[in-house]
């Protein structure tokens, strides 16, 4: 991106260090941990290198299984179906006795392709830094790409 569109890289690189400038005394155990389910995988985890990436830059640690107790739990939405599984989806035996789900840490990312499209990198960074560290970062992507998942 460097050599192609140095312009943006630089705009890249600014936000990208303005977020870890904000969260570096954050120490690692107080850094929440996330786990991504994916809607057309039947709820498999998601877990790549640029959403590793994101979500560390946010100030959060990516799981790769739900049985790691996850703080937070995002669940990237494929169609409006979402809604009539996802009750189902939060009464699993392992997922019901999570962090996120006992707290009432569960969003709905409306973004498709969330984590998937380098280009949208910065886009899909600030959507992970309001959920994961929301009294740092508003970016007003709630509402539009993201929402709470209301449990109760």
């Amino acid at each position: 991106m460097q050599q192609t569109q140095p312009n943006l890289a630089e705009h890249l690189d600014e936000e990208i260090n303005i977020l870890i400038h904000k969260l570096k005394f954050i120490p690692e155990d107080q850094r929440p941990s996330v786990l991504i389910l994916e809607q057309k995988t039947g709820f498999q985890p998601l877990f790549n290198e640029q959403l590793g990436d994101s979500i560390a830059i946010a100030g959060g640690k990516l799981l790769t299984e739900k049985y790691d107790n996850p703080s937070l739990l995002f669940i990237v939405q494929e169609n409006d179906k979402l809604y009539t599984d996802v009750p189902a989806l939060l009464l699993d035996e392992i997922l019901s006795r999570t962090d996120a789900v006992q707290s009432n840490n569960v969003y709905i990312i409306q973004k498709r392709n969330f984590g998937m499209e380098s280009s949208d990198f910065l886009h899909d960074l600030e959507i992970c830094a309001e959920i994961v560290q929301p009294k740092y970062f508003i970016y007003g992507r709630k509402g539009t790409d993201w929402v709470q998942f209301d449990i109760a």
